[in-house]
Formats: C-alpha cells, structure tokens, sequence
C-alpha cells in the first residue's frame, strides 16, 4: 500500500505506521511490526531503551542484570568466573 488508508498521505521507505495519524499501513504491517517489537525487546538495544525510559534507571538497570544473569546458560557462568579468578591471581600478587 502507497498511500495511508486513513489520511492519504504517501508512505514514507518502509514504515510500518503513517507518521501522521499513527495508522498501521495493513494488517500485515501490523503484524511485522509487533514481530519486530518482541525482537527488539530481546536485544541489549531493547535493555537499555527500558532503562532509559524507566523512572528509576537504577533499578531498572539492576533488574536487566538480573534477568541477563538469570538467562545466562551455566557454562557461560562458568567460563565468566574462571576468567574472573585468572585475572584476580594476574593482578594479586601472592606472597
């Protein structure tokens, strides 16, 4: 669709919605659009755009953290942590 179903204006590249009324353009558009939402929401982009949006972005960020640590597999944990002890044994010196 060329053109915005409610107010006629021509679409602009590959906007899912019209700028003006905020119409989604079809139905299909309305779809690939909530798809790519939930993308998004996924994403370290999405992270931060709820943190910055939140009112307090200090606990907002904590609550990310925790969610990225809670999703986290348990060999990647691991492997953080190893790599944590080896640099801690670099950087301590042992008497």
């Amino acid at each position: 669709m060329k053109n915005c179903p409610q107010c006629g204006q021509p679409r602009l590249g590959e906007e899912f919605k019209c700028p003006s009324c905020d119409v989604f353009y079809s139905q299909l558009d309305e779809l690939l659009f909530e798809e790519q939402q939930k993308q998004e929401s996924r994403t370290l982009k999405g992270a931060l755009k709820r943190v910055r949006a939140a009112e307090d972005r200090s606990q907002a960020l904590r609550d990310e953290l925790k969610t990225l640590w809670r999703n986290t597999p348990l060999k990647t944990k691991i492997v953080i942590w190893t790599i944590i002890a080896f640099i801690f044994v670099l950087v301590v010196p042992v008497f």
